[in-house]
Order: C-alpha cells, then structure tokens, then sequence
C-alpha cells in the first residue's frame, strides 16, 4: 500500500470517527460552511470586540485558522487560563506559536490533525507544552477552518474550538508559566 493510500485512508478513518463520536445535535453548519458552535468563554475570561485580532485568526477555506470566532479577554483578577500548544521540536522558535487549545492534546496523531485542520506538511507535532495565558491578554477563540493539505488528504471545517493567541514575535509573547509536558502523542 502506498504511503498516500494509508495517509488518505488514516485521514478518512479519522474524520469517520470524529462524525460518529460526535452525536448530531452538537453539529451544526452555518451559512458559511463552519461546523460546530463557539464555545462559551473559560472561567476567568470574558467576550470583548477586538476586530482586527479576529480577523487575523479567521482563515479563508482551505487555508486553516478559525471558520468563525470570537475575542476572550484575560482577567486581570483571575488566574491565567491554561493552553496547550502541539509543536514541532525540530523547530524551537515554534514552541510558543500562536495555535493553542483549552484542552490537553489528546492522540493518536491523524485524529489530532483532523480535530485541528494541521496538514502532516506544516508541522511534525511531536511535542506539547502547556503555559497561562497573561493577565489582559486577548485571545480569538473558535472553530476550525478547512485546510488544503495536497499531496495529502485535504481536512474539512471542523466542530473543534482552537484558540489563536497573538505571540507575534520572541519580544511579544502572551503566554507565560510554560512547562514543557513531553512527547506528542503521548506514549501509551
């Protein structure tokens, strides 16, 4: 079987998994062709309008990032909310990107892609790190954009919440508390 072959079919597999674990009245699908509902905003953290900041997480079709979203603020009272980053350890400049989540990385790897809309090309994804989001900071939070991953399968819009924090150089980073929680996936 060629690597392609079992890459489509993993990938397939994947998303047929995700569609049957998902039960329907969870799914929806907007005008748009977004999947899923936004979540509400984690204890800590509440709505503010920051337009620019979503329009930078909101990606076109094809192209990965937020289908839709909206901007949570820090509270400055609160403790800083955890995220999780999936990164590529051959790239440590990448440890502290701007693609988060709320919730721990769980495996096996497809299935982590499809969830995220991650072509296998972008990024190895073999380590995680977990940090506190900084007090003030606001973060574009929403479901994901279809991504366009040839030669390897192509990812739909996906029912999965991913947070877009605004880490937009070494000097400006809104994360803070980062410890590093080892290998992606983790070992069984």
């Amino acid at each position: 079987m060629s690597a392609l072959l079992r890459r489509t079919l993993v990938a397939s597999l994947s998303l047929i998994l995700i569609a049957c674990a998902t039960p329907p009245s969870q799914i929806s699908q907007t005008a748009g062709g977004c999947v899923g509902q936004v979540m509400q905003a984690p204890t800590g953290m509440g709505p503010v309008q920051h337009d620019t900041l979503l329009a930078n997480a909101i990606g076109a079709p094809g192209n990965g990032g937020l289908c839709e979203g909206v901007v949570y603020q820090q509270n400055a009272a609160a403790p800083g909310t955890t995220v999780y980053r999936v990164w590529d350890s051959g790239k440590p400049n990448s440890r502290l990107g701007r693609w988060w989540s709320f919730s721990k990385p769980q495996g096996p790897l497809a299935k982590y892609q499809a969830d995220n809309a991650i072509c296998p090309a972008w990024s190895r994804l073999n380590s995680v790190v977990r940090c506190q989001l900084k007090a003030g900071v606001q973060v574009a939070v929403g479901t994901g954009q279809s991504a366009n991953c040839a030669p390897d399968p192509d990812f739909p819009p996906s029912p999965v919440n991913q947070v877009y924090v605004p880490n937009t150089s070494p000097d400006d980073i809104q994360v803070e508390n980062c410890q590093d929680e080892g290998a992606f996936p983790p070992a069984m």
